[in-house]
Formats: structure tokens, C-alpha cells, sequence
């Protein structure tokens, strides 16, 4: 028996994993992970990842964002390597997903002179419009019409805007640079609310309760207050370099903080910023729960982001046990970017 069926076996035992869950496809949780060499979404069921389907979206994919209902997933087809290494050409649309029938349905275009759309949410609580940043030509939050894919309304952003998370009444949105800075914006018009100079922010989460914005920095984590972007806490002497998406688990007991070319997932308390763990997964990016597991992803790094000699990181996508913090790799989905789950209703 191999790790992930181990760890597996937890899964079907877990408290979400209902005999409606296991009754059928329809039914079941769906992972989605962004490949972003190949061009392409890789969509399985939480409980037999064996059984994998792909669907072909835009050239180098990074992000995805799933609606409530489970039913429509949208990627941000970027055209770029990465944000410090610009191989590719910037893409200017979005794939739309069918989940439950796993095709590609449809493409939001961008407006004429906004390339490279990188971050991609759903604005709560009615998740009716759909942001992303275009990061080459204008600099610009472009707003779609989640459904016809009519662009709204366009804000220019500040330079180096790389991603962005919302406050839970969709009224401002959080957004970090790759100039320095952490911005609070009015989610109509783009106005700059609040900001703060952090150190090489790179990614963006809440804590379990919502009441502060975690920051991954380099070899530490900020907490920043919502309302004025003021420091509350900052966890520092991780002892890695940059920290990229940090992720609260639902318990509020830690944070899981990844750090791609360390090639581990920190688990950090989340009151004392202790270093309870250091899970080596390859490169890992980001993490999404589910239940009492989590999905890392982990990024293929590229050549010339590695030391010479250095053994090269394909990527994957890896199943982390909460519990015991045990984590084990899907075979055959090399390349992980963007990740998602959802349970179709």
C-alpha cells in the first residue's frame, strides 16, 4: 500500500466523506490543479485521484477560481513562466470551466491593451463579478461578468500588483506588489484605502477568524491589521527564504506557510510563530483545505532559479493529513500551479 492510500483511507473516513459524497462522480469532491507547462487543468475526484481528466486551457495557467455551486472554474491563462522570469508571450484571456463535465466552455477576453492576467476571484458575498490583474501593457483590475463574460469596469492598478484576496463583504480587496507593498483598495473605483511597506511580500491570507491579514514575506510571516494595514505580529527567523502563500488552517491552530525553494510547507502556531514542523514536499506554492486534509501544490522550478548542479523540481500535487501532518504525492500530475476543490451541489 502506498503513502497517498494510506493517507486515503483517512480521506473516505473523514467526517465530510458522507455515502452521498462516495455515490457517484456527480457527487463526489473534485480537485483541479493548474498545470502550467502543458497548458492544461487536471480534474479528479478527492477519493480516487488515480482517475484523472484533463482539459486544455491557455498557454502557461496559474490561477483558478471556483464558483460556490461547484459548477463553473475559471483560469487565468498569464502567458508567463513566472513574475520574475518572464519567458512566454502574456495572455490576454480566461478559460471557462464545465467541472462535472470537464471541458472548456468558454473564453473571457481582455480588453485591448491589459496582458497577462495573473490573480482571479470571485467577489463575495454574491460572487456575480469576476477580478483579475493584468500585469504587462496596462497595469489594471479588469471586472468580468462572471457569467457572460461582459467586462464591467476597469481601475488601473499600482505598478507590480501580482495578486490580490478579498475582505469577506467584497467591499475592499488586498493586493501585494512585487515593489514592496501590501495596498488595501476600494473594490468599485481602486482607490487606495490603506498601505504598508513589507519586505518582499508574496502572497496573501487570512487568519481562521478573518480578523488579520497574513503576509508571506522573506523568512517571515507579517500580520497586519485589515482596517489600516498596521502591523500586528511579525514571525520572523523561519529559517528559509521567500515565504509564498501562507494559509490559516480552519481550526485557527496554525499557519502553513510554503516555501518553494526550500521545498517545504512550514506549519507554524499561529499565536506564537513557533516552527512546529518542516514537511518536505518538493516546491511547494500553496495549500487549500479540505476537511481534515489539505492539497499542496508544488511548482515545477525552473533551471536557472536553482543552484548549479541542483537536482531539478518537477512539481506535483501532494495530500496533506492535518492530523498527523503526513503528506503524499498524487502520481502522474507533475507541474502544479493553481489548485482548487469543490463538491457540486
Amino acid at each position: 500500500m502506498t503513502r497517498y492510500e494510506i493517507l486515503r483511507l483517512g480521506l473516505l473516513a473523514a467526517p465530510f466523506a458522507s455515502t452521498a459524497l462516495m455515490s457517484g462522480n456527480a457527487a463526489r469532491k473534485t480537485v483541479l490543479v493548474v498545470q502550467e507547462g502543458l497548458g492544461q487543468v487536471v480534474l479528479f475526484a478527492a477519493d480516487h485521484p488515480e482517475v484523472q481528466k484533463t482539459v486544455r486551457v491557455g498557454e502557461k495557467p496559474h490561477e483558478i477560481e471556483v464558483t460556490p455551486d461547484g459548477r463553473t472554474a475559471f483560469v487565468s491563462n498569464f502567458g508567463l513562466l513566472e513574475v520574475n522570469h518572464q519567458v512566454g508571450t502574456p495572455g490576454t484571456t480566461i478559460s471557462v470551466l464545465d467541472v462535472q463535465a470537464g471541458l472548456e466552455r468558454n473564453r473571457f477576453q481582455l480588453p485591448p491593451g491589459c496582458t497577462a492576467p495573473h490573480g482571479l476571484k470571485l467577489r463575495p458575498p454574491k460572487y456575480r463579478e469576476l477580478f483579475t490583474n493584468a500585469e504587462v501593457g496596462r497595469e489594471a483590475m479588469v471586472v468580468f461578468d462572471a457569467v457572460s463574460g461582459m467586462v464591467l469596469r476597469t481601475f488601473d492598478l499600482p505598478p507590480g500588483v501580482h495578486n490580490f484576496i478579498f475582505s469577506a463583504d467584497g467591499r475592499s480587496l488586498f493586493a501585494f506588489t512585487t515593489t514592496g507593498r501590501v495596498l488595501r483598495l476600494d473594490a468599485e473605483r481602486g482607490s487606495i484605502q490603506a498601505q504598508a511597506e513589507i519586505a518582499a511580500p508574496r502572497g496573501l491570507g487570512w487568519t481562521a477568524d478573518h480578523r488579520r491579514l497574513i503576509v508571506g514575506g522573506r523568512n517571515e510571516l507579517v500580520l497586519l491589521k485589515p482596517e489600516d494595514l498596521s502591523v500586528e505580529a511579525r514571525f520572523g527567523n523561519l529559517d528559509v527564504g521567500q515565504v509564498f502563500y501562507p494559509a490559516a488552517t480552519g481550526d485557527g491552530r496554525w499557519i502553513l506557510a510554503p516555501a518553494v525553494l526550500d521545498g517545504v510547507l512550514l506549519v507554524v502556531d499561529a499565536k506564537t510563530g513557533a516552527v512546529a514542523q518542516r514537511i518536505k514536499s518538493g516546491s511547494p506554492l500553496l495549500v487549500v483545505q479540505d476537511g481534515p486534509h489539505a492539497w499542496i501544490s508544488n511548482v515545477l522550478v525552473p533551471s536557472q532559479m536553482l543552484p548549479a548542479g541542483a537536482t531539478p523540481r518537477n512539481g506535483g500535487i501532494s495530500l496533506l493529513d492535518l492530523r498527523t501532518m503526513a503528506a503524499a504525492p498524487v502520481e502522474g500530475v507533475p507541474d502544479a500551479n493553481g489548485v482548487a476543490v469543490t463538491v457540486p451541489r
